[in-house]
């Protein structure tokens, strides 16, 4: 992994990780709130329409509460029974249907808020078996189911009647009427779009805050404690919560809608969101900038070491951070510096020694020829074939000579290149008829398909004939017997392309990109035994690129080897 991925990625962990820590910790910290307040805002609504509902109770309990000023135990006064039903008939609105039973179980006194007066006493009816009746002559209170009437829902309350001595003398009933209930009901409010209803036990709906949701039944979870989500009656997801009333078989239920009770919580949690996202975005942009500014002078450090492995040594290289990265600089700086001279002093040596090499070569190339032509004396066979020997390994020396001189004039600037208009064809021809002993001597074909179309190109013409003698020279050199190399071009708009194709051994692809190398050369059991110095196309390619073109080579191993080289076009 690259130096400014690994920062990057280190920056990015250090501050997405805790991000992300608090940015859970912050949803989790909203929800369970969020939750903690709507439920709080639930119960805290039905607690208080419970005080409501359960004061109109206690507040019609209360009327019912009598305790007569005598001590003896006997049934009030009928005539005190009828002003004090219609007293509280009138103080109680709630009340449609009052009464008093006597201890016998009859009723006394009946009166309805509608009538009159009170019922004949041949229509008053024997209560003695009602819990109404009973459950009051025992001494307490007596509360009944609802019921759903045509008035509307109904309540039957009962309590005792007693006197001074804290005895019961009678019974006093009322059927309540629980429409107000409603109207405490409808007063709820809750959230934009919350309700509240009243329900029995059957789930049948006594009260509800938003009557156009008024239906028969409302649908209770039986399971449903404390705040809890589910659909509603109307297949709406709803935070809930419920209040049972024990004494009326009655449950309290608050029901708000979800997207109305996390509306605000959605907004929070949206902003956090996009704070979050800014932040990120923020981090990371700030990471990718120090990263940056960090590997910017180690990268600025590789492109010089890249310079010094190509023999480039006269770029220094520029940092300014004020710190050691600098000052690795400016030791880099030196340490180039010093290479350059060095190189300088190894060109200067290899020219020299190179230029005083080739005086007393070419004088030992002379001496041997006139000794083999006999100028001398008579030279017997076998001291033909020795001396034979010796200008075969003096002729290597003087081309390693040369080759050297080539290189060292190269790379001194001193490489002379004469660009002009050069007929390509004509040169491959004259290279063709000097390596043609050769290659008949390894039974090679020399092929060449010239076109007569061909263009002039902008070349050299002598480094130009000494690119074709090293191309096809090579070609032969590296092809076994019988072969073939074949010369052909491709003319493009702006250059002339020349391949030259073997059927020879091939080169690896990990050899192709040393190729080019100075004092490279293929090292394999079948180039052991073919003489050279590595130079040779390293001279090729540099004369090449001095004439503005370029070389490259294609190759598979045993199957033969395309070297191509382009010249512009000289127009």
């Amino acid at each position: 992994m690259l130096l400014r991925n690994k920062i990057f990625t280190a920056m990015a962990m250090v501050s997405v990780i805790p991000l992300a820590i608090l940015g859970l910790a912050a949803f989790y910290s909203i929800n369970f709130f969020h939750e903690a307040d709507v439920a709080s805002i639930e119960n805290n609504l039905l607690s208080q329409k419970e005080e409501e509902i359960q004061g109109l109770l206690d507040r019609i309990a209360g009327t019912l509460l009598l305790q007569v000023a005598y001590e003896q135990k006997s049934d009030i006064e009928l005539s005190q029974q009828h002003f004090l039903l219609r007293e509280i008939l009138q103080e109680i609105p709630n009340i449609e249907e009052i009464s008093f039973i006597a201890l016998s179980g009859r009723e006394t006194a009946l009166l309805k808020r509608d009538a009159e007066d009170v019922l004949p006493a041949d229509e008053l009816l024997d209560q003695s078996l009602t819990e109404k009746f009973r459950v009051p002559a025992e001494g307490r209170d007596y509360l009944s189911e609802v019921r759903f009437t045509m008035v509307g829902p109904m309540v039957s309350l009962a309590s005792p009647v007693r006197n001074r001595n804290n005895e019961i003398i009678s019974v006093l009933t009322a059927e309540v009427n629980l429409s107000e209930i409603g109207q405490i009901i409808r007063r709820s409010r809750l959230g934009n779009s919350g309700y509240v209803y009243l329900a029995d036990e059957n789930g049948f709906l006594v009260a509800h805050s938003q009557p156009e949701k008024f239906s028969q039944k409302a649908v209770i979870a039986p399971d449903l404690q404390g705040v809890n989500r589910y659909q509603s009656f109307w297949q709406e997801p709803v935070v809930a919560s419920r209040l049972d009333f024990p004494r009326l078989r009655l449950t309290l239920v608050a029901e708000w809608p979800a997207a109305d009770a996390d509306r605000i919580v959605n907004v929070v949690r949206n902003q956090i969101i996009l704070v979050s996202l800014g932040v990120l975005l923020f981090t990371m942009l700030l990471s990718i900038f120090l990263a940056n500014r960090v590997v910017r002078p180690i990268k600025i450090l590789e492109q010089g070491t890249l310079r010094v492995a190509e023999g480039k040594f006269d770029q220094e290289i520029k940092i300014k951070t004020g710190d050691e990265i600098e000052e690795l600089g400016t030791a880099f700086n030196k340490m180039t510096a010093g290479l350059k001279r060095l190189e300088e002093l190894k060109e200067e040596f290899v020219f020299v020694a190179a230029h005083e090499l080739r005086t007393p070569v070419t004088a030992i190339k002379g001496y041997l020829s006139m000794v083999m032509d006999g100028d001398a004396g008579p030279v017997s066979a076998e001291v033909k074939e020795m001396i034979g020997q010796v200008n075969v390994a003096n002729a290597r020396l003087v081309q390693l000579v040369e080759d050297l001189l080539a290189v060292a004039r190269s790379e001194a600037g001193r490489l002379s290149i004469q660009v002009g208009k050069v007929k390509i064809d004509e040169q491959i021809r004259e290279a063709l008829k000097e390596l043609l002993p050769l290659a008949k001597q390894k039974k090679i074909e020399l092929v060449y398909n010239d076109d007569k179309a061909l263009a002039d190109v902008s070349a050299d013409s002598a480094r130009l004939r000494e690119v074709l003698i090293n191309l096809i020279g090579n070609a032969i050199k590296y092809t076994p017997g019988p072969g073939t190399v074949m010369i052909s071009h491709e003319i493009l708009s702006e250059e002339v392309i020349t391949h030259i194709k073997d059927t020879g051994l091939g080169i690896s692809p990990e050899a192709q990109k040393k190729l080019f190398e100075k004092f490279y050369r293929v090292q394999t059991a079948e180039t052991a035994n073919i003489s050279g110095t590595g130079l040779g196309l390293f001279i090729v390619k540099e004369i090449v690129e001095k004439m503005n073109g370029r070389i490259w080579v294609k190759s598979t191993p045993a199957k033969g080897s395309v070297f191509s080289f382009a010249l512009r076009r000289f127009l």
